[in-house]
């Protein structure tokens, strides 16, 4: 009976740690790509989201490592640099769920002149010079509240940023994946001409029926002629003083 009491009691203590592993798989287990559905998609690099170090490309994706519910780990990973991870909020990620070929932009800027690399985005710390005609690595691009922008860039097995103003300007297509997180636009409705048709058509009817009633009451003025026969003379007679002599 002992034995039997041990067997039950170890079953549901195993099923229970069976069911707590699934649970915490569940919420641990990687989802593939999301895609960036706004464009003030912030990366963070603390679980928190207090420290903001640029903002993601709009429509591109992210490698998510752990979907949270306000905030999803994730990972970017540029052909031309090194893979970083931070945090993104969840609500500003997209499983569209189409085939992801080049996720992340691989895009290179370069320098027009010596410039400055910035540890922080604070530029007050710089980590080197970069002489010009010098390409880094884009990561995203982060603006001060006073308008000043930075580009978040990797060089030389570097991190960090470079004004925007010592780079060649450039523009960022969007992926080619079809925006499928957009819904569709309406289509046109063509009412106007549908209107003067109509008006048009009501018109011709209006013109139509009052041709038909003057040429009737005409058939009938004539009909209504050709059947009045002239009335006979009434006889008149003369006196004639000569009929008495």
């Amino acid at each position: 009976m002992k034995t039997l009491r041990s067997i039950l009691i170890f079953s549901f203590l195993a099923f229970g740690l069976f069911l707590s592993d699934v649970s915490v798989f569940s919420a641990s287990a990687t989802t593939g790509y999301l895609r960036i559905i706004a464009e003030d998609a912030p990366f963070y690099s603390d679980s928190g989201g207090n420290e903001l170090l640029f903002y993601l490309p709009y429509t591109y994706y992210v490698k998510a490592l752990d979907k949270g519910t306000y905030f999803t780990h994730v990972e970017i990973s540029p052909l031309s640099g090194a893979a970083i991870d931070g945090y993104v909020p969840t609500e500003k990620l997209f499983d569209d769920g189409l085939t992801v070929t080049s996720p992340y932009p691989n895009l290179e800027i370069t320098t027009v002149n010596a410039t400055a690399f910035y540890r922080t985005k604070n530029p007050s710390e710089v980590l080197q010079y970069v002489f010009p005609n010098r390409n880094l690595t884009y990561y995203g691009k982060y603006e001060s509240e006073t308008g000043n922008a930075l580009f978040f860039v990797g060089y030389n097995n570097r991190l960090g940023y470079v004004k925007e103003e010592d780079v060649m300007p450039f523009t960022i297509d969007n992926h080619p994946n079809p925006l499928t997180f957009l819904p569709p636009d309406p289509e046109p409705v063509d009412s106007a001409p549908k209107e003067e048709v109509s008006t048009t058509e009501n018109v011709n009817v209006y013109r139509i029926i009052i041709i038909a009633s003057l040429a009737f009451a005409g058939i009938i003025a004539l009909f209504i002629a050709f059947r009045k026969k002239p009335q006979p003379h009434a006889a008149v007679s003369y006196y004639d003083e000569n009929d008495y002599e």
